[in-house]
C-alpha cells in the first residue's frame, strides 16, 4: 500500500514512519525551513510544501492518507490566522482523496470534549480553544465527504500524546513541547518543575499513539475512536514519576492556570477501539522509557 502522511515531521509522523516503511511505500509530505535537519529517514520521498497552500495535483497518487499536519492550541492562540491553516489543509486532503480515491486517517484530538472524565466518542463536544474548534469542522466536513463521496474515513482523537523527542523549531508552524518533555528537560538540569495544580490527563504513550493508529489501516466506512489509556493521571503526579525514572529528586511550584484551553479534567473511555487495539503503557512504564529513549538522544 502506499501512505501519504502529512505532518511527516512531527511528533507522531516522525514515529509513525519508521513503522509504516516495514510493509508500506511512504511519502512524506511537511514544510521545514532547513531540509537538512529532519526527523524522517533519509530514504523517505519527501515533499516540502505548505499543505494550506499547495494545489493537489502537485501530489502523488496513494491509497491512503493519514494527516497528522496540525498547527498546535499554543500557536494558534499566539497568531489566531493559524486556524485557517488547518482548515485549509483539510480542505486540500479532502480534495486530493476524492480525487484519488484514497482512505482517510485523521488525527483529531480529545480536547473536542472540554473538560471531564469518561468521555465517550458519542459524548457532547464542548472546545475551549480555536484549536479544539477546528479539529471539530476537520471532523465534520470529513464526515460529510464519507457520507457524500463514500470514502473510508477514521477519526482518531488522541489524548495527551507524550514521547517526543523530534525537532521542534525547524518547522514554518513550529511545533510545541507537551508537558511530560517540559518537565523532564527540567528536571534534567535540575530545575524547579512548573506546576498547575488540580489538573489531570489521560497521558498516552507515542508507541500506543503509532500502534493504534495503525491498527484502522483499512477500515471501512466512517468511524471515531478514542485513543488514551482510559487512566486519569494528576499533573502533579508526574513530577514524582519523572524523578523516580531519573533517580532524582524533583521538585514543583505552582504557577496559574493557562488562559488557553484551560480545562481541570480529562480522560477517555476506550471501550470503542479496544476490538482493534489497547494501550501498552500507562504512565509510570511510558515515561521510564521515554527517559531512557532521550538520554539516549
Amino acid at each position: 500500500m502506499r501512505i501519504l502522511v502529512t505532518g511527516a515531521e512531527g511528533f507522531v509522523g516522525s514515529n509513525l514512519i519508521p513503522q509504516l516503511v516495514k510493509d508500506h511505500e511512504v511519502i512524506a509530505l511537511d514544510y521545514l525551513v532547513n531540509r537538512d535537519r529532519s526527523n524522517l529517514p533519509e530514504e523517505v520521498p519527501y515533499i516540502n510544501r505548505d499543505l494550506s497552500q499547495i494545489d493537489v495535483s502537485e501530489i502523488p497518487e496513494a491509497d491512503l492518507v493519514i494527516h497528522l499536519a496540525t498547527i498546535s492550541v499554543e500557536r494558534i492562540s499566539e497568531t489566531p490566522v493559524y486556524k485557517d491553516v488547518n482548515i485549509s489543509s483539510m480542505y486540500k486532503i479532502l480534495e486530493y482523496v476524492i480525487r484519488s480515491n484514497a482512505d482517510l486517517i485523521f488525527s483529531s484530538s480529545a480536547s473536542v470534549y472540554g473538560s471531564g472524565i469518561n468521555f465517550t466518542e458519542t459524548s457532547p463536544l464542548n472546545p475551549l480553544s480555536a484549536y479544539s474548534l477546528t479539529k471539530i469542522l476537520e471532523e465534520q466536513h470529513a464526515k460529510f465527504c464519507s457520507d457524500t463521496y463514500g470514502l473510508n474515513v477514521t477519526v482518531l482523537r488522541y489524548s495527551n500524546c507524550y514521547g517526543d523527542t523530534s525537532y521542534i523549531e525547524n518547522k514554518f508552524y513550529p511545533g510545541k513541547k507537551g508537558v511530560i518533555r517540559i518537565f523532564t528537560e527540567k528536571a534534567l538540569r535540575n530545575e524547579v518543575l512548573p506546576v498547575i495544580r488540580n489538573q489531570s490527563r489521560d497521558f498516552t504513550f507515542i508507541d500506543d499513539i503509532v500502534s493504534a493508529t495503525q491498527s484502522v489501516i483499512g477500515l471501512k466506512g466512517f468511524n471515531i475512536f478514542n485513543v488514551g489509556t482510559g487512566i486519569e493521571t494528576k499533573v502533579e503526579t508526574l513530577v514524582d514519576i519523572i524523578g523516580q525514572a531519573l533517580d532524582k529528586k524533583t521538585s514543583f511550584a505552582t504557577i496559574p492556570p493557562r488562559k488557553i484551553d484551560n480545562l481541570s479534567r480529562r480522560s477517555l473511555n476506550i471501550d470503542k477501539i479496544s476490538e482493534l487495539w489497547k494501550p501498552r503503557y500507562m504512565p509510570q512504564e511510558g515515561i521510564e522509557l521515554y527517559i531512557k529513549r532521550l538520554r539516549e538522544k
